[in-house]
């Protein structure tokens, strides 16, 4: 056993080093590669020791929290380094002034800048603080489980307007914005294609970039695909639950489907991106209907590529971004049309259902 965990270190130990170096080019900072340790039994979550240039991280730290925790704590120490033998000013107060400039360097998110003590609790999808917007939100979703079609539909049209006005009014008066990321990790080692479209619905609809990314896995071992979302924390919020309603309603609405044609696996991939194509088909009227209606002709996707602050922390974030296609899957007709139709009539809520068990709240008091 002890061989095995001798064996994991060494692992989180090449990692750390191959992700330093993706750091420096990613960052443009012209670093000396350090000597990593992992430490157990270590209180603090990263340290950085100039005089061995040793940068360490604690166990536990890679253990218990997430690799994109882990890279910000390592962001962090390595600010420090930054100061040090880039600026020349490590004689100063060690998180002041030097060092924020250094983290606004190394793109450090702004709840990793202080002393460290507690590690902050990063978006997830799940219990974000609740303002207003997002509580009526919440209402909105709820109601649009009513089993009458017509009130559950206006439900969520109403959920998509106060959406649209939130972030016009928003972006209006240019109020001041928290922006965050949000990581969906779907557990494999390639998003698949109903995954990367659910992706294209919540950037053109739900007011949130999004990037397809790889993450360390510490557990394992293995380097798996993730879905970054960026945006307003309310946005990201509504994205990740969005995201996880049409994940289970796919599942559920297949399996629906299946019992009553027969259809075989080899259709499932079909019927999922029908359903999909025809919920996007739903949201562009919606969005048609709310400009006409408003007078604002600007469409949801162009209202997140107009936010400055949005774009300022992209940027920051994926200072270095290449685009890649991919060529769609062959499909089915008659299933791809039947999934289509089912998704025209698609409406999100949220709450205990038959599709999808006890979800909990949408968004937890915090």
């Amino acid at each position: 056993m002890r061989e095995k965990e001798s064996r994991l270190i060494e692992t989180w130990r090449r990692q750390l080093a191959q992700e330093y170096r993706q750091l420096c080019w990613l960052y443009r900072v012209p670093l000396k590669l350090p000597l990593f340790e992992i430490r157990e039994g270590q209180s603090r979550a990263g340290t950085w020791s100039p005089g061995l240039d040793t940068l360490s991280l604690a166990s536990w730290l890679i253990l218990d929290h997430s690799w994109d925790v882990v890279l910000e704590v390592l962001k962090h120490e390595m600010s420090h380094q930054y100061v040090q033998q880039v600026m020349g000013r490590g004689d100063e107060v060690p998180h002041g002034p030097a060092f924020q400039e250094a983290c606004d360097r190394l793109g450090v998110h702004p709840e990793f800048r202080s002393a460290q003590g507690a590690i902050p609790r990063l978006l997830t999808g799940e219990g974000q603080r609740s303002g207003a917007m997002l509580a009526r939100v919440e209402k909105l979703f709820a109601l649009a489980r009513s089993a009458n079609e017509h009130e559950a539909a206006l439900a969520m049209q109403k959920a998509n307007a106060i959406l649209r006005r939130y972030n016009l009014e928003r972006l209006g008066c240019q109020a001041a914005t928290d922006y965050d990321y949000l990581v969906i990790n779907p557990g494999a080692m390639r998003i698949a294609a109903h995954q990367r479209v659910i992706a294209a619905i919540l950037k053109d609809f739900f007011y949130v970039n999004v990037v397809i990314a790889r993450q360390f896995e510490a557990k394992s071992g293995e380097t798996l695909r993730v879905i970054e979302l960026t945006g307003a924390k309310e946005n990201l919020a509504v994205a990740g639950h969005v995201y996880h309603f049409l994940i289970r309603r796919l599942e559920y609405l297949w399996q629906e489907y299946r019992k009553s044609t027969a259809a075989t696996g080899r259709e499932k991939n079909s019927y999922w991106l029908g359903v999909l194509n025809g919920f996007r088909e739903k949201l562009t009227i919606q969005d048609r209907e709310a400009m006409r209606t408003t007078g604002n002709n600007t469409d949801s996707s162009l209202i997140c590529a107009s936010d400055p602050g949005l774009i300022r922390y992209y940027r920051a974030r994926y200072p270095r971004l290449r685009t890649v296609r991919h060529t769609g899957p062959r499909l089915h007709a008659d299933t791809y049309q039947a999934g289509q139709q089912e998704g025209k009539q698609l409406v999100i809520h949220k709450g205990v259902s038959a599709d999808g068990g006890n979800t909990g709240r949408l968004l937890a008091d915090g």
